[in-house]
């Protein structure tokens, strides 16, 4: 039983209006909910007016019953269009032209008896004689049945000709006149000199034609033309560096790499001319020991890319301030890993200069270079 009521005080009011006790005679106490204009629960917004019910307190050992939430009904779907009547029973097409006037197949059937209609008058006991003339009749049923002959097929004896006639072109001439046509095309009167600006005006777009063409051109392109560089004294440079520098061998190293191994492997010719760089193109380098082409990195560079070259004749021309002596260590280890059949240095490359490299470094460096196994034993 719940107990008994205590006194209200004047102080406290009084207690006892609307007080609840539990099972254990512990007083329930009503929450009120705040009002919080600044956000809306989504909760409220789900349930109704009526389904809002109190939270029960932490006093109470029994759980209040729970409501199910009810969900928000979801407004009516838009009634689909309407679709077209499927039909079930479609009807036949209509006939095609060559079925209306009665194709080939039509004169494969069996053909119709004519049918004549006489209207005899009464009283008429005389014999009925019916003329009629063929000619009439076979036009009638030429145009009735008129399809054309029939296409003949070929005889074999135009087949086996179609068949054994060889096709007329580049490919089908001999390797001889092939040949020929390539050093019309690819091969210099002279030297292929990368120092004349008008070497760059020829083209091999005929390489582009086929596979064959371009396994048998490139072999003539490199291997019959004799490739003499340069250092490029011109100046130039990119669109984000103010400065132009000095070009000297670095179109020589973009050509090796440009062409690729295979052809490299071609090249049979080669004549480099070692320069230093001018002074006047180059005021970026410090000192004439940094301008010298032994220092040169593009050059380095050239030479060993030269080393998988099959190379047949190298000359080389020995140019600069300072001729090419024994202390020179790292470009003359670069320079004789490119191995020749024949290696030449002529003592004079103008008619008033002449090589500058030490003879004894120059025996030494044309023993090293030359192949102790000959690739071409023919010009020996």
């Amino acid at each position: 039983m719940p107990p008994p009521r205590r006194q209200s005080s004047p102080e406290l009011g009084n207690l006892a209006v609307g007080l609840q006790y539990n099972k254990n005679g512990r007083p329930i106490r009503r929450r009120k909910r705040r009002a919080d204009h600044d956000f809306v629960d989504s909760s409220i917004l789900q349930l109704g007016e009526d389904d809002i019910t109190e939270a029960p307190s932490d006093d109470e050992d029994t759980e209040a019953p729970r409501k199910g939430r009810k969900r928000q009904k979801r407004s009516p779907s838009p009634t689909p269009p309407p679709l077209n009547p499927v039909i079930y029973n479609e009807d036949p097409d209509e006939p095609s032209d060559n079925e209306r006037m009665g194709g080939w197949s039509a004169c494969k059937l069996p053909k119709a008896a004519i049918e004549l209609t006489f209207n005899i008058p009464l009283g008429f006991h005389g014999p009925l004689v019916v003329k009629m003339d063929k000619d009439i009749l076979n036009a009638l049923q030429k145009t009735c049945c008129d399809v054309g002959p029939l296409p003949q097929r070929a005889s074999s004896t135009a087949m086996t000709r179609a068949k054994t006639k060889k096709p007329h072109g580049f490919k089908v001439l001999p390797a001889e006149l092939r040949n020929k046509i390539y050093e019309m095309l690819f091969v210099a009167d002279g030297t292929l000199s990368f120092h004349n600006p008008h070497n760059f005006c020829r083209s091999a777009q005929f390489l582009r034609t086929c596979k064959l063409v371009w396994r048998e051109g490139c072999s003539v392109l490199y291997g019959q033309n004799k490739f003499v560089f340069h250092r490029n004294r011109n100046q130039r440079s990119p669109f984000w560096e103010p400065n132009p520098k000095e070009i000297g061998y670095q179109d020589f190293r973009l050509f090796l790499k440009t062409i690729g191994p295979d052809n490299l492997a071609c090249i049979r010719d080669v004549t480099i001319h070692l320069e230093d760089a001018g002074q006047a193109a180059t005021p970026y380098l410090s000192s004439q020991e940094a301008r010298r082409y032994v220092n040169d990195g593009h050059l380095i560079d050239c030479l060993r890319i030269l080393r998988s070259a099959e190379l047949r004749k190298l000359t080389l021309y020995f140019s600069g301030r300072r001729s090419l002596a024994r202390t020179d260590v790292k470009f003359l280890s670069h320079l004789e890993r490119v191995k020749a059949d024949e290696v030449d240095i002529p003592f004079r490359f103008h008619s008033y200069s002449h090589q500058k490299i030490h003879l004894d470094v120059e025996k030494e460096l044309v023993e090293l270079m030359k192949r102790k196994k000959k690739l071409y034993p023919e010009l020996h």
